[in-house]
């Protein structure tokens, strides 16, 4: 039950960050038009549901782990993200950062049977600032109103969505049965 549960909730996770995808998609070929209230409301939702359903799922294939006070960090970690995506969508370096490392926790946390598919959960975040860095410093696209780059955040939004949807393929597919010396927490 647990694990049908889990594979659930990794799936429609990944329809979610499917969303995160398609606004950066749309942040790539933004020319500056008007309709960005309603595109953002809804990267805002697609942000939220994706971490929120990721972390969800890492939440319950991670209940028997051995080390509950660092999963609970983790967990703690990983809401504060998913919070703040919310709060801040804009803010991708930051809720970024909160994933990765909540994600990391969870996976140093996890059972050997997990950790690959937790590990990728957090190096998307981690990796995702970097492709924002990289794009920002190369000037890609043009600069909009506020100083930024709306297709570099678009590339760091696609990047970050393509791994997490990976990852939870992976963590959904569970490996469970097929690492010998897994322990059955």
């Amino acid at each position: 039950m647990k694990s049908r549960t889990s594979q659930q909730l990794a799936i429609a996770g990944g329809l979610a960050w499917l969303g995160v995808a398609g606004y950066g998609i749309r942040e790539l070929s933004n020319s500056g038009d008007d309709s960005w209230e309603v595109a953002y409301a809804l990267f805002s939702v697609a942000l939220v549901l994706g971490a929120g359903l990721s972390l969800a799922a890492v939440a319950l294939v991670s209940t028997g782990s051995r080390r509950p006070r660092l999963r609970i960090a983790g967990l703690v970690a990983g809401g504060l993200g998913c919070a703040l995506g919310l709060i801040a969508a804009w803010a991708l370096p930051v809720w970024m950062t909160l994933l990765g490392v909540g994600f990391a926790i969870m996976a140093v946390a996890s059972d050997p049977a997990r950790r690959r598919a937790l590990a990728l959960l957090a190096g998307g975040q981690v990796l995702g600032i970097a492709v924002l860095i990289t794009s920002i410093e190369a000037e890609v696209g043009r600069v909009d109103e506020y100083g930024d780059y709306p297709a570099a955040a678009g590339i760091a939004l696609i990047f970050v969505a393509v791994v997490m949807i990976v990852a939870l393929v992976e963590l959904a597919r569970g490996r469970q049965g097929r690492d010998v010396g897994a322990y059955a927490g």
